[in-house]
């Protein structure tokens, strides 16, 4: 069995868990600490998840790379390059949810410590990210009527793509961020990625 180390905030990692579930492959979970340096990279040789172990011992830890390797039947198909749509929706995304993140129960004293040194390190302090909340929600709000008046029901699809679960995965921290509510339609959207990947976002918090 293929075994995934993974963040459970993290969406590049939450990409993969979906894309495990709508191809239904059966896998170990492996929730690393954020502050967790010693394993990824004794098995990859750096800090960087998601990561997976095949069963020969061969890791790979790139999200796309390991979707790829998972979609043997080409099922995910994807003519469509959305990774510019993705990098806006992280400019939005990280900084409303990243000071939500760490008080999840996926975080310890020490691992939320040093994932708010990391992060601030980056994007700046937590308390200055939620005094410009409202021009973060302003953006988001904008790109998300976009995607919307793409989704047919999925986006730019009737079926289930590569890209809903690109999009999925980028806002489903959102639900976390108390300043914010999904439309119907947007809500409606995500969950029905939620059914058919038979996914849980905090699922191995609560085991």
């Amino acid at each position: 069995m293929i075994t995934l180390y993974h963040y459970l905030h993290c969406p590049f990692c939450v990409r993969v868990r979906l894309a495990f579930g709508l191809l239904k492959i059966p896998y170990k979970s492996v929730v690393l600490d954020y502050d967790d340096e010693k394993t990824p990279i004794e098995l990859c040789g750096k800090k960087m998840l998601p990561l997976i172990k095949n069963i020969d011992g061969t890791t790979l830890n790139e999200s796309l790379d390991i979707i790829k390797l998972l979609d043997k039947d080409s099922l995910l198909n994807s003519n469509i390059d959305i990774s510019d749509l993705i990098k806006e929706l992280g400019s939005f995304v990280h900084p409303l949810a990243m000071p939500y993140f760490i008080y999840t129960p996926e975080f310890n004293n020490k691992s939320r410590k040093y994932f708010q040194d990391k992060k601030e390190a980056s994007k700046g302090p937590f308390k200055d990210l939620y005094k410009n909340r409202n021009m973060y929600l302003l953006g988001l709000n904008k790109t998300l009527n976009t995607i919307e008046e793409k989704l047919d029901p999925f986006y730019e699809s009737d079926k289930i793509q590569l890209e809903d679960l690109l999009i999925a995965s980028h806002l489903w921290g959102m639900y976390i961020v108390p300043e914010f509510q999904f439309s119907v339609k947007m809500h409606k959207y995500l969950q029905v990625i939620k059914e058919q990947c038979d996914f849980e976002y905090h699922k191995e918090s609560w085991e």
